[in-house]
């Protein structure tokens, strides 16, 4: 048992390295220049969910050949098929929550160069050449189309769409309606400034208040293998079946599932959307 463990896990770990190269090189629309023949290859490749499944697939299959064990080949494959995907979102979600966190800091310089007479467009230009990354890159992408002959508002909306965060639509809509209305776009960004601001402050006592809950899901979702493992190491004899029959199979996967939907119930309980 733990030596078929010990081999599942050395090629989880191969196979997991192996999607996420796989995931990156078929990444669809990869931001970074590329050559034309490199381009044109990356284009032709499947797309990245595709890619995960094939090395979730080839790493399953080297499990089977080490360990010839069928619950150890299906967790390497459902495993690999989820693990990335989350690697993945993870680190989108991270990026986004580090742009609007840096958007209230944006709007008081966009209104600040404004209110010394600056144009939108110049104020535009000195954040994305003195701001911070990520939304530095962000804003040099917009200020691009722009140059290219896209009008203001579209550029707008492409890079709503692109940071996809509640934040920047507001930005996006607010710039749009003060340039239409006529109105003092400096004082409107700095009042957005200061309402984004406290939104934020709210969202972080609401996080700080439910970390808890979260805490108990992981908890919660951790525990049943804990206690699997202490039973295996006091009685292998009697924990046997679960590993080497297909009752015992079906029982850890039925588990697995119910610890799963009460980790995303939990989840959804501490999830409070303002």
């Amino acid at each position: 048992m733990t030596e078929n463990f010990l081999a599942a896990l050395v090629a989880l770990i191969i196979g997991g390295a192996t999607c996420l190269v796989l995931a990156g090189i078929g990444a669809p629309g990869a931001d970074r220049p590329q050559a034309g023949p490199k381009r044109a290859l990356v284009q032709m490749l499947p797309g990245r969910e595709v890619l995960i499944v094939i090395g979730a697939a080839i790493s399953s299959l080297i499990v089977w050949l080490v360990t010839a064990h069928p619950l150890m080949c299906f967790l390497t494959l459902a495993g690999l098929i989820v693990i990335p995907s989350k690697i993945y979102a993870h680190l989108y979600q991270r990026r986004v929550a580090l742009i609007d966190g840096q958007v209230p800091d944006m709007l008081a310089m966009v209104a600040g160069s404004m209110s010394a007479g600056a144009s939108l467009m110049s104020a535009l230009e000195s954040v994305s050449k003195d701001g911070p990354a990520p939304i530095r890159l962000e804003l040099e992408m917009m200020l691009r189309e722009v140059r290219l002959g896209i009008d203001l508002d579209l550029a707008l909306d492409h890079l709503a769409a692109r940071v996809k965060s509640e934040e920047m639509i507001m930005v996006a809509a607010a710039i749009k309606i003060a340039r239409e209305s006529g109105g003092n776009l400096s004082e409107s960004l700095e009042k957005l400034s200061r309402a984004v601001r406290d939104r934020q402050n709210m969202e972080k006592k609401i996080i700080a208040l439910t970390a808890q809950g979260r805490m108990q899901a992981l908890a919660m979702a951790a525990l049943p293998f804990f206690l699997l493992y202490a039973l295996f190491q006091l009685d292998p004899v009697a924990m046997a079946p679960m590993f080497h029959t297909a009752a015992g199979w079906a029982v850890f996967l039925g588990v697995c599932f119910w610890i799963a939907v009460g980790y995303k119930i939990i989840k959804k309980i501490m999830d409070i959307d303002i």
